[in-house]
């Protein structure tokens, strides 16, 4: 199968070698002449318009950063649908807004394309291991058309979940779970440092009790590894406020998740966007004008 790939970041670049390594056909887009550079080096072949990828293969897949990415590359000049032929069939990856997904489905339908919207979980480590969850909806019949090319490097036990937007709602409300559960668990350790409790005691008791689901990302809060990042604060930021977007419009309040949300909003305005999404600990430190030193234990070498 001829197959596109637009957008070579943290997520998109790994799926597109894996797509290369299976024997696909792949040709491949990014602004950044360097991701294209790389994926070259693995045995694709380089376009420089979205247009142009369109015109020469069967799927394209997508892995960009915001609804508004999305839109550009698929409706814009020299876009997707610029060059678009009857039967392609487009695979957004990224994770996007339920408003945009429905709109980009009905706008691809009229002319014969299929939009599958197909948000991905599990991160970088699942991308290169090619292990990602995978949430895809919309066109069922494209979908069992592509299935062999998502699991290149998604879980082989991946379904169809339903009509446009599905995958995307769920995702947005995984991503709800677990970057409000990860802030949880960061106000907790403040407290419990500034009060001076004894750390190694209090993850001990932590992690053997019903506080322990909470804890994924304990050991790189406590050790403040958030200055690299493969999910950046923006990118959570952005999660979190289209969340509350589709909660507005299915009139479902989620208080917790707006508190959450305007944490990384203030993070992201005071500079940190480009930090490891647990870098927002920086402000509720600065709320608390505390900083949580590194327990002994825990330096680095």
């Amino acid at each position: 199968m001829n197959i596109g790939f637009i957008g070579l970041g943290n997520i998109g670049a790994p799926c597109a070698k894996h797509l290369v390594a299976a024997g696909h056909q792949v040709i491949v887009a990014d602004l950044d002449e360097r991701a294209r550079g790389r994926l070259t080096a693995a045995g694709a072949q380089a376009a420089q318009t979205a247009a142009e990828v369109a015109t020469a293969c069967d799927c394209v897949f997508l892995s960009l950063p915001t609804p508004e990415a999305v839109r550009t590359v698929v409706t814009g000049s020299q876009g997707v649908m610029d060059s678009a032929h009857e039967g392609l069939v487009i695979v957004d990856l990224s994770t996007n807004s339920v408003v945009t997904v429905r709109s980009l489905y009905e706008q691809c339908r009229k002319s014969g394309v299929s939009y599958i919207d197909c948000p991905v979980s599990g991160g970088v480590w699942a991308a290169d291991a090619a292990e990602l969850s995978l949430m895809p909806s919309g066109d069922e019949s494209a979908f069992e058309r592509v299935r062999d090319a998502l699991l290149c490097f998604g879980k082989s036990d991946t379904k169809w979940l339903g009509p446009s937007a599905t995958g995307t709602l769920m995702k947005l409300i995984n991503n709800q779970v677990f970057l409000v559960a990860t802030q949880v668990f960061q106000e907790g350790y403040l407290l419990a440092a500034k009060a001076g409790l004894d750390i190694p005691l209090f993850l001990e008791v932590l992690r053997a009790s019903s506080a322990g689901m909470y804890m994924p990302l304990a050991d790189m809060i406590i050790k403040r590894q958030w200055e690299s990042s493969n999910y950046d604060l923006s990118l959570a930021e952005k999660d979190l406020r289209l969340a509350l977007e589709t909660a507005e419009e299915i009139g479902t309040p989620l208080p917790l998740t707006q508190a959450a949300q305007t944490v990384l909003a203030r993070s992201v305005e005071a500079g940190l966007g480009e930090k490891f999404f647990i870098g927002a600990m920086e402000i509720l430190e600065a709320d608390a004008g505390f900083t949580a030193p590194i327990p002994p234990a825990e330096e680095q070498p």
